[in-house]
């Protein structure tokens, strides 16, 4: 499932704290919080292989393309990336891992179903929207993959991260997505080109021109 509307706002701090706490599970609690800090897609989060693409001692997740997992979950592009999370969610990795260790050794893929007949199968991209839109209804917030994503970009820009870091992070192959992502406006270009030409108000020498 694609995110149709590609203007879709990044999601901030406050709405992701709120969703975290309305989330049954750590299941749900840990995939959020795996993609508001890598700025993976929904598809490579899915496809995350607990025993190959986890540096358990360096905190890295990476990012392979593979075209054979289970839950149909893929990388968009084929190129190798990878992304570092908090001591903080790796500890709460480990904590999942060890809840969920007996339905887990099954299969290798990260996210799981945890209840039912499917316990223990991979965890597919129509259940993520699923449990968002349960979350919705609990909480009146929306909440998306891409917005998570847009969250990850918008806080590394207002970091200092420069934009070529920030489109190698996310996967685009151009940059110009990666504008498109941070919601770089024409007020804030104005306001750019305006500090710009005070600090050089003299860059031609118009006034030798008059």
């Amino acid at each position: 499932m694609k995110e149709k509307d590609r203007d879709v706002r990044a999601a901030d701090e406050v709405e992701i704290v709120d969703i975290l706490q309305a989330c049954t599970n750590i299941r749900d609690q840990l995939l959020l919080l795996l993609i508001a800090e890598t700025g993976f897609r929904i598809g490579e989060i899915l496809g995350l292989d607990y025993t190959k693409d986890i540096d358990y001692k360096q905190h890295n997740l990476k990012v392979y393309f593979r075209d054979d997992n289970d839950n149909d979950a893929r990388a968009k592009n084929a190129e190798y990336r990878s992304a570092k999370i908090s001591n903080d969610t790796f500890e709460f990795l480990m904590h999942y891992l060890s809840e969920y260790r007996i339905l887990l050794q099954h299969q290798n893929l990260l996210f799981i179903n945890i209840k039912g007949k499917t316990a223990g199968r991979p965890m597919r991209v129509e259940s993520v929207y699923d449990m968002l839109e349960r979350m919705e209804k609990k909480t009146g917030i929306k909440l998306t993959p891409h917005m998570l994503r847009r969250y990850y970009a918008v806080s590394r820009r207002n970091s200092g991260w420069v934009l070529e870091l920030i489109q190698l992070a996310l996967g685009h192959k151009h940059l110009d997505t990666t504008v498109k992502y941070l919601g770089i406006l024409d007020d804030q270009l104005m306001e750019a080109s305006r500090e710009f030409y005070e600090k050089h108000s003299d860059l031609y020498g118009i006034k030798n021109l008059l």
